[in-house]
């Protein structure tokens, strides 16, 4: 996350003034003299609102000791809807409507054998003019699929997603699905950062 430069100039401004305010104290305390504390107020306000301005802005330049690059785990939606091979598409339809997804996956037991998608719906069955309720999970969805470890990070993730076309993934945990990820989650969680 960076930091646009008038942050960073409130920031300097308000540290500064606590800051020059305590020295300003001290210098009164220990010399008497008004002239020179305020001398001293003014030039050290100056010199140093310029110096932590400079300084901010070198850091934040660099990357170094920052932790953007999180695990999958952060973006993705857990538990998965899941949909056996032998639901109906009608039925799948239903569930995407009611947990207002675009995409479920398919899985025998803890093994995620295929993902079906908006797009797999609609170019499957209303270009075919199928049947939904007569019309399988295992007729329609995507395999093999696609998946990475929970340990993966978001970085690596959209590295996959860009290197195969792909916009979601199912994520694992030794080989059990405990989420999906897609590009929007991924994105609204760098957004986050």
């Amino acid at each position: 996350m960076r930091e646009e430069p008038k942050r960073s100039g409130l920031k300097a401004i308000s540290w500064r003034i606590i800051a020059t305010s305590t020295g300003m104290f001290l210098v009164y305390f220990f010399t008497g003299r008004l002239e020179l504390t305020a001398g001293f107020g003014i030039s050290d306000v100056v010199l140093k609102l310029i110096f932590y301005f400079i300084h901010e802005r070198v850091w934040n330049l660099t990357e170094y000791g920052r932790s953007l690059d999180r695990k999958v785990t952060s973006a993705m939606r857990s538990p998965p809807v899941i949909s056996l091979p032998s639901d109906s598409v009608s039925s799948i339809v239903q569930k995407m409507i009611a947990f207002d997804i675009g995409a479920v996956i398919v899985a025998d037991g803890d093994n995620p054998v295929g993902m079906i998608t908006e797009r797999d719906i609609l170019k499957n069955m209303l270009k075919t003019s199928k049947d939904s309720t007569k019309t399988f999970a295992r007729d329609i969805m995507s395999s093999p699929i696609t998946n990475v470890e929970y340990n993966i990070s978001i970085t690596d993730t959209l590295k996959i997603m860009r290197d195969k076309h792909i916009r979601r993934l199912a994520v694992t945990q030794e080989g059990k699905v405990i989420g999906i990820v897609t590009q929007r989650r991924i994105l609204s969680a760098l957004v986050l950062v």
